[in-house]
């Protein structure tokens, strides 16, 4: 664990371009992307860079965004973060949502799926989904989100399950976008 001094000498080496905490609405949703769209605008060079960048956030946001839309009315569990940051050699998109412990093994099942598939077996495994016209997932959407994360981004998937009680866990994602483009 990093101590204080540390850890903000690691952020003066970073370029934070956004920092948000609170609750994802749909009015904020388009507000953050919109703002987004332009800091990156002005940030990157390589439009395909800015493109990949910016769709990975927005499956990101849809993600938490779509979880809400099933969570409980407790405001205190629907506090999400969205960090974007910037470093030497790439952009990290990074979120976290609280979610309901029972959820976390479906949902981790998936992403050491993903995690572990090559880019021809992503390709693959999104047009069968695509294709099979699957059901919908219970956050909404059909499961396509992650392997699109994992297929813009080119790496692995970063995450994590972090148990606040009984119910609840704190789930962060990081997902790594290179400066350079193949």
């Amino acid at each position: 664990m990093l101590n204080v001094y540390e850890y903000f000498k690691k952020m003066q080496d970073e370029d934070i371009i956004l920092y948000f905490k609170g609750e994802i609405t749909d009015s904020l949703l388009t507000s953050i992307l919109q703002l987004i769209d332009d800091k990156l605008e002005k940030k990157i060079e390589d439009s395909k860079v800015k493109k990949k960048v910016f769709s990975i956030l927005l499956e990101c946001l849809q993600n938490i965004y779509n979880y809400y839309q099933h969570q409980e009315e407790d405001q205190h569990w629907n506090t999400a973060i969205l960090m974007i940051k910037k470093t030497e050699g790439a952009y990290f998109v990074i979120t976290g949502n609280y979610m309901r412990n029972e959820r976390v093994e479906k949902l981790r099942s998936k992403l050491i799926k993903v995690n572990n598939m090559t880019p021809e077996e992503l390709k693959e495994y999104y047009k069968e989904i695509l294709n099979a016209n699957k059901a919908e997932s219970d956050t909404g959407g059909a499961g396509l989100g992650l392997i699109d994360i994992a297929r813009k981004s080119g790496e692995k998937i970063d995450y994590s399950f972090d148990v606040v009680n009984e119910k609840h866990c704190f789930y962060s994602l990081q997902v790594k976008v290179p400066l350079t483009t193949l």
